[in-house]
């Protein structure tokens, strides 16, 4: 199977030859080239140059054009974002660009063709498309609403508002929502596939009432209709952290494919998303895949894909692999799905 064939028959619940390998590899990219992230993020060649490298380095079934996942849309719509020139550390935004709720009412959603680095993102994914889409599925990184909605007002006064001003609280993300869903919409126009990141989301930092009042039908109604109507076929809703206690709400989002973080009941992700037949990802502790040793990883990545055996949308991953992690580390990651035969189950 090509690496292609090998995705879209689990994300329709087939028999592939083998689980997909699908590490998060975005910061880490730059290392492969020699370059740090600042350096990679804002230039087309490298970060093309980048993901060409990860291609080659960890031979994974799909690849991701990102690196500083959750900036690229706040930067378009106005946010500063410090960039490090004289260290590898990961940009980030420096200030809330909404002083008050009142703010939002002047800001308008950016423009994915010529807002910021926006553009940049989409010309490269492009390239990739042309190069290797017929062999392989290319995605997009697109930054989800809660997250942004983080990013504009800030993370702590966000997350109060969800509480104490839930009225705006809506009104920002359904906002977002739209700035998620134009981001998104211009990759499917490419024949990119989107992924959507919003671990701000996590229940380590709302309640899951306020997730299923609040996040769940964002998802449900504005997000991923749009999306799939734009042409985006398998949508995966990325959020990390133990998000168990959410996981119905998460399949309710629509999403084509979930992420059981480290740390997450993996034996109830599995049970819940193969009853609902949504495909998932099941990730290694990134601390581990950073620590080591590889032998290690190899017993820990040998014991999640023994759990994720009958499961015929399973992948396999692991959490965001940090800019300085030795490369035999993921190396032994995708060691351990050599001569492993999955004893995928057809699903009645």
């Amino acid at each position: 199977m090509t690496r292609r064939e090998r995705v879209e028959t689990v994300y329709a619940l087939g028999r592939p030859d083998r689980i997909p390998f699908v590490p998060a590899i975005y910061e880490h990219k730059a290392r492969l080239i020699r370059r740090s992230p600042s350096q990679v993020c804002r230039n087309a060649d490298l970060l093309y140059e980048s993901l060409l490298a990860e291609l080659r380095v960890y031979d994974p079934d799909m690849l991701v054009v990102g690196i500083d996942v959750y900036n690229v849309e706040a930067e378009a719509l106005g946010c500063q974002v410090a960039y490090f020139e004289d260290s590898n550390d990961v940009p980030a935004v420096t200030t809330p660009l909404l002083a008050s709720a009142s703010d939002l009412d002047r800001l308008g959603p950016p423009d994915p063709e010529s807002d910021g680095r926006m553009p940049l993102y989409l010309r490269v994914a492009a390239a990739l498309q042309r190069e290797l889409g017929a062999g392989m599925v290319i995605r997009g990184a697109v930054t989800g609403p809660f997250s942004m909605a983080c990013e504009l007002f800030g993370a702590e006064r966000f997350l109060m508002a969800t509480i104490e001003d839930p009225l705006f609280a809506r009104r920002l993300l359904e906002f977002t929502a739209q700035v998620t869903v134009s981001f998104g919409a211009a990759f499917a126009r490419r024949g990119v596939e989107p992924i959507v990141f919003d671990s701000r989301a996590t229940p380590r930092l709302i309640s899951p009432r306020v997730f299923r009042q609040l996040v769940t039908p964002v998802y449900r109604d504005l997000v991923m209709p749009p999306l799939k109507a734009a042409g985006a076929r398998w949508i995966p809703l990325i959020i990390g952290g133990d998000t168990t206690a959410v996981i119905d709400d998460l399949i309710a989002t629509g999403a084509t494919q979930l992420l059981c973080d480290a740390g997450a009941d993996l034996d109830r992700f599995l049970e819940k998303t193969r009853a609902a037949r949504v495909p998932l990802r099941a990730s290694i502790d990134a601390r581990l895949v950073h620590a080591g040793p590889p032998e290690a990883i190899r017993a820990a990545s040998r014991a999640v894909l023994a759990m994720g055996k009958d499961h015929p949308g399973f992948l396999f991953g692991c959490g965001v692999v940090a800019y300085n992690c030795d490369p035999t580390h993921v190396g032994a990651l995708r060691d351990s799905l050599e001569g492993y035969t999955p004893s995928f189950l057809a699903m009645a």
